[in-house]
């Protein structure tokens, strides 16, 4: 075995007595192909998915005559699986978030058309809610623009010395309304002395914005909001913390997608953009960003600034 067998089984090669194919691969159907490989002397190749550990493996066993041995070749494809996945599920929520106020405008034409246009009252409605649903396409082309751009690098940082506490007091403010709406409390933890950073303040206020819209937003009324920041080495390390519903553990990994919903049956919940943005905001400072949660009892987002930028 070479060093990517061993990564890809799992497998410790210390050991004294030699083990069959079997106790190395730990799953039947790998095993299998080599046995049938044995037994017809042709090669065997399959695509197969090692149980309880979500891999995919492409292997192909060959006899070589030569040695009277038999070659095992074995392509990790999980990664590729993946991506698959996720081009796929952005395919499928980006068409079904287009065609929703799509669907409504077309509606909208067809009526005014039909005979509502003489109603100066009914059409002034209707072309009020055309209007509202052309900001919402508008609103879901410049995010994917800005996003692209982010991916792309096509965009730079207006960096500047500031003080953070400055901008989540800030933040807090404009989002105070919003939270006393659904009778939440939004408070603050600062430490009493945090070094300035040099950042781009319309950036990270936007990451900031939608770390804690998205905690109003999931968070029952009732439910306590908290932003902190502490000084951590050479890093400000930023998070907000919620005591909301919180995020399934299957489903924490993939938050910062494009267009991943953790509940997608909650339409009116945005576009499952904004994550996917802030990831890119923050990696762009040299930060990182990540969550953790728990099911029921809430959620904490996390993001650090490096101090010496």
């Amino acid at each position: 075995m070479n060093n990517a067998a061993v990564r890809i089984f799992g497998f410790n090669p210390a050991g004294d007595r030699p083990l069959s194919f079997i106790e190395v691969v730990r799953d039947y159907e790998c095993d299998a192909l080599v046995k049938q490989c044995i037994n017809t002397g042709e090669v065997q190749a399959a695509s197969v998915k090692i149980r309880g550990k979500k891999q995919y493996l492409d292997i192909k066993v060959s006899p070589d005559e030569q040695s009277r041995n038999y070659i095992v070749i074995v392509k990790d494809l999980t990664e590729k699986r993946h991506l698959e996945e996720i081009r796929r599920d952005f395919i499928s929520n980006v068409s079904h978030e287009f065609r929703t106020p799509i669907s409504s405008i077309k509606l909208i034409a067809e009526t005014l058309t039909n005979g509502a246009l003489k109603d100066p009252e009914v059409n002034q409605d209707f072309l009020s809610r055309i209007n509202i649903e052309a900001d919402k396409l508008m609103g879901m082309t410049n995010e994917l623009t800005e996003l692209s751009m982010m991916e792309n690098r096509e965009t730079t940082l207006d960096k500047h010395s500031l003080k953070i506490s400055s901008l989540v007091k800030q933040v807090v403010q404009r989002l105070q309304a919003q939270s006393a709406k659904k009778s939440l409390t939004l408070s603050i933890d600062i430490e009493p002395v945090v070094p300035d950073l040099v950042i781009d303040q319309y950036r990270i206020e936007q990451v900031l914005m939608n770390l804690v819209h998205n905690a109003i937003k999931f968070t029952n009324p009732g439910g306590v909001i908290t932003i902190s920041v502490k000084t951590r080495d050479n890093e400000i390390m930023v998070s907000v913390s919620d005591t909301g519903i919180g995020i399934p553990r299957e489903e924490l990994s993939r938050v910062f997608e494009r267009f991943y919903k953790v509940n997608k049956a909650r339409d009116d919940e945005g576009v499952g953009l904004g994550l996917a943005i802030s990831r890119h905001i923050i990696t762009s400072h040299g930060g990182r960003i990540w969550a953790e949660s728990e099911e029921g009892k809430g959620s904490t987002f996390f993001f650090t600034l490096p101090l010496n930028t």
